[in-house]
């Protein structure tokens, strides 16, 4: 039986929502393509119909994850730090931390991407440079933007491995007032 286009393309969308909601959640390397195939609704088949295996797989979870990212910073008008302030909050709150699999794939998939090949590795670089000048936009430093993204995802990916929650939000907090330290100082340079 033939599937029309847009059957297969939905499939393939699934696969790579589905895929990155289970990813985020237990990790891509913990994840078999049985997983994945069925957190998308589909066969495991279906897998290897859209793509060449699971790494290729990795790497269009990566692209089409960071570009949401990315999108969602650059969506901050120019010089509404108030705005950027709330983002980077949501980031660095409980529910970020408690649910991986509705978040960013930053702090979720790094470690898997560094083991990976070279496609997801050039997936995810192209997707973290996106994010940086969304952030440098607003930041108007390199410096500024990379400290941003290296401070927050480091915070979730530390609070994820704490049991305490009062542990948890003295961090998640700190690293709160040092993102607002860093808007502040931008604003000043206006």
């Amino acid at each position: 039986m033939r599937y029309p286009k847009e059957y297969k393309e939905q499939a393939r969308q699934r696969l790579v929502e589905g895929g990155a909601r289970l990813a985020k959640k237990r990790g891509f390397a913990a994840a078999g393509v049985d997983d994945l195939a069925a957190a998308a609704g589909v066969t495991s088949g279906a897998v290897y119909k859209h793509f060449g295996g699971k790494s290729e797989l990795l790497a269009t979870i990566i692209e089409a994850e960071l570009r949401r990212s990315a999108a969602r910073f650059a969506s901050i008008p120019a010089g509404d730090l108030a705005k950027l302030e709330r983002a980077v909050a949501a980031y660095l709150s409980p529910e970020h931390v408690g649910h991986p699999e509705l978040g960013c794939a930053l702090p979720s998939l790094a470690a898997d991407v560094a083991r990976s090949d070279s496609e997801a590795r050039a997936a995810f670089e192209d997707g973290l440079l996106a994010v940086h000048a969304a952030l440098k936009r607003h930041l108007r430093s390199d410096d500024a933007a990379w400290a941003m993204i290296a401070q927050s995802v480091g915070a979730v990916v530390l609070a994820r491995a704490m049991q305490d929650a009062n542990v948890q939000q003295k961090l998640l907090r700190s690293v709160k007032r040092s993102a607002r330290a860093l808007l502040s100082h931008t604003g000043s340079r206006d």
